[in-house]
């Protein structure tokens, strides 16, 4: 892991729904190269924390910054260019579009020209080992290719930080682990990463540190292996259905 001061800020966030706090005085830090992994249960507000950092929601109160820059309240495409980028918990894809267009497709809000945006579509699509696929309708793909596309189209927009919201959903184990080591390998590239998933060996195997959310309440932080067995946790998360397995919704 290379970190260094912090790339992205939150600071108190709270966001509201009429008369529902789904997320209420959240704190942390993420810094360049930082994996950070976040769980909870459902409803604990993990999506709702993206959609505030993306753009998708206005935060009722708090900042959000990354390099410094404000990012609170501003529209996605802005927040995008940026420098951050998110999937979806369900994918998210022009389907009668080839792979190539789609990525193509979000490279455009960052490149200068069409020449531009189709090189560095070229450029992420060889990354992730799409390039056989550039010309099939991504309808046609099955799911973990689909997934692949929508880290893609992520990657187009050239992030700082890269939101990952529960890419494993609906995947097999071999699928999990071509996932698991292709978002190691962004990474590794000195990608910030935040992902958010209910496979707890996923966040352990990933995370250099985690965030447990319960109610919208941040209850914990620290490193996988320390998160994972303090009492609040187990009682708020992990206590209340075991250990899971499997996706579920955030």
């Amino acid at each position: 892991m290379t970190t260094g001061a912090a790339l992205l800020q939150v600071r108190d966030l709270t966001v509201r729904f009429g008369g529902l706090t789904a997320v209420h005085e959240v704190s942390f830090d993420v810094g360049a190269g930082e994996l950070l992994g976040i769980i909870g249960p459902n409803g604990a507000g993990k999506t709702t924390i993206f959609n505030a950092i993306a753009g998708a929601c206005r935060p009722s109160s708090g900042t959000i910054r990354i390099d410094g820059a404000t990012v609170a309240g501003r529209p996605p495409e802005k927040v995008a260019r940026l420098g951050i980028a998110r999937t979806f918990q369900s994918v998210r894809l022009f389907r009668a579009m080839t792979v190539a267009e789609n990525v193509t497709l979000s490279a455009v809000l960052v490149c200068r020209s069409m020449g531009a945006a189709r090189a560095q579509a070229s450029e992420v699509m060889a990354l992730l080992d799409l390039e056989s696929s550039r010309d099939k309708e991504v309808d046609a793909l099955p799911l973990a290719d689909q997934k692949r596309v929508e880290i893609a189209r992520a990657l187009a927009l050239k992030p700082k930080v890269l939101l990952l919201d529960e890419m494993m959903s609906g995947l097999n184990p071999e699928e999990t682990r071509d996932i698991i080591g292709l978002i190691r390998q962004l990474n590794d590239r000195g990608l910030a990463v935040i992902v958010i998933e209910h496979v707890i060996q996923v966040i352990n195997e990933l995370s250099h540190r985690v965030l447990v959310l319960d109610h919208g309440v941040l209850i914990a932080r620290g490193r996988p292996q320390e998160v994972m067995s303090d009492p609040r946790v187990v009682e708020a998360y992990l206590g209340r259905s075991g250990s899971r397995t499997s996706g579920e919704s955030a």
